[in-house]
């Protein structure tokens, strides 16, 4: 038996004060909101690891996107590595930290500057995709996400660049 406590939706409280129990919260870990639909589960296998305890939830109302997605990880606090990765796919989504079921940090997922080895560039003919060098780019813009490739030098969208 889960001995978490539940998330209730505010929306979904009666005058009885019954409520409908959506997702159950988590003791420790971290929980990624406010993801487009049709990324959620790309970033699910983007960041998660084999051995994570993963809760999914895809097409949650949401007044700001219509339907949303969240992503539940139990027990682990993500990488910069993993943000960087999920910047890149869903740069508007929201993050948060959760330590003995309390919400220690809370905000927009942070933007990096630089991306280094976290994605290929998608120019077929950037030297890095025929020679084993390192990958980096260098963020122009933030909304959209648009990276310089600092070997060929050409500019993409975020959603563009090839994660592994």
């Amino acid at each position: 038996m889960n001995d978490s406590q539940p998330i209730t939706s505010r929306s979904q409280r009666s005058d009885h004060d019954h409520t409908l129990r959506l997702v159950p919260a988590i003791a420790h870990g971290t929980v990624i909101d406010h993801l487009p639909t049709d990324v959620t589960l790309t970033v699910a296998q983007l960041i998660a690891d084999h051995n994570d305890e993963v809760l999914i939830g895809v097409n949650f109302q949401s007044r700001h996107l219509g339907r949303k997605g969240v992503i539940k990880i139990t027990g682990r606090e993500l990488s910069s590595t993993d943000l960087s990765r999920l910047a890149l796919v869903a740069p508007d989504a929201t993050m948060a930290i959760i330590r003995d079921y309390t919400v220690v940090r809370k905000g927009p997922l942070p933007i990096p500057e630089h991306i280094v080895n976290i994605a290929r560039c998608p120019n077929p003919n950037c030297v890095t995709n025929h020679e084993p060098c390192a990958t980096a780019f260098r963020v122009e813009q933030d909304h959209p996400i648009v990276a310089r490739c600092q070997y060929c030098e050409r500019s993409f969208l975020g959603q563009e660049l090839l994660i592994p």
